[in-house]
């Protein structure tokens, strides 16, 4: 081989490294780093239900309203009711905070469309199981279904 093709290849090595590390950082600082927090004016789903209602960080149950609830895991016994959106993860603004070293800081989101409730990966390291299998896209998700986060498995419990 020529010296000219010998340099070209190390020059062609030494960038994929370099761009290998750069998309190592950038998971390890998406996973560490909380999320931005959200403007006021941003659209959401309000921290309580109009004339002081239930938190949806308070756990518990309540009767005739869909919950999420955790079977194993970090928190067992753990739920939360499924109403406007849900996010589970480890971060301090999760709806649901789930003490999992295997779960990002929003890893999963759970809301509602005309049918069904739907969860969807926000993008996780290790990423989102539905009974059993991997979901690469927002998924439906229905009474008795198991979502595993990390180590941590909830269960969808509709009235």
């Amino acid at each position: 081989m020529s010296g000219l093709l010998v340099g070209g290849l190390k020059i062609a090595f030494l960038a994929l490294l370099w761009l290998f590390i750069a998309l190592v950082a950038r998971v390890v600082r998406t996973d560490l780093m909380p999320a931005p927090a959200k403007s006021a004016a941003a659209p959401g789903p309000p921290a309580t239900e109009p004339g002081g209602g239930p938190n949806p960080k308070r756990r518990g149950r309540q009767p005739a309203q869909a919950q999420l609830v955790v079977l194993d895991g970090p928190g067992r016994g753990d739920s939360v009711p499924l109403r406007g959106e849900v996010v589970v993860g480890r971060g301090d603004d999760a709806t649901l905070d789930v003490a999992d070293d295997y779960a990002s800081s929003h890893h999963a989101r759970f809301y509602r469309d005309a049918e069904s409730w739907i969860v969807a990966d926000q993008g996780s390291t290790n990423g989102t199981i539905v009974n059993g299998l991997r979901i690469g896209r927002p998924t439906r998700v229905g009474n008795g279904d198991v979502v595993k986060i990390g180590r941590t498995s909830l269960r969808v419990d509709e009235p």
